[in-house]
């Protein structure tokens, strides 16, 4: 199972292989059950875990900045 697909969630990387891989299923209805569409989908699949770790990492970093601001702020302003 991947994430919401909707295109203002994602880079427009991601955004075009999205694109390819609804387009691969629209115009291989019954084939894309045996594997037609395969490529496109792990491609997909790939951005969308790249976009994850980079939004993680940004996440991690603007924590770790927050914890430091709380350890040095003075004891007044808390």
């Amino acid at each position: 199972m991947h994430p919401d697909l909707s295109p203002h969630l994602h880079t427009d990387e991601c955004n075009e292989l999205i694109t390819l891989l609804r387009q691969c299923h629209k115009e291989h209805n019954v084939m894309k059950l045996f594997g037609t569409c395969n490529d496109a989908d792990r491609a997909m699949r790939q951005c969308l875990k790249k976009e994850s770790q980079t939004k993680r990492e940004r996440s991690r970093q603007h924590a770790e900045e927050m914890k430091k601001r709380l350890r040095d702020a003075p004891k007044e302003q808390l």
